[in-house]
């Protein structure tokens, strides 16, 4: 009986994302903000962690 009694989420949803806003649409929500920071900090580290063992075996350091 819970799925028939919940309400509609969707005009509200609809009003929150067609509302002009300066934010990207991917960043409107709140918990879209946190897993996105997190994925950019996965992200640039694993760049940079990259590049430096790149540029490591290009010069030939071992260790």
């Amino acid at each position: 009986m819970s799925l028939i009694n919940r309400p509609n989420p969707v005009p509200r949803l609809q009003r929150m994302y067609q509302t002009p806003s300066a934010s990207p649409i991917y960043l409107r929500r709140g918990g879209d903000k946190v897993i996105m920071a997190g994925f950019t900090a996965i992200l640039t580290v694993g760049l940079i962690g990259s590049l430096w063992g790149t540029q490591k075996m290009a010069r030939g350091i071992k260790n």
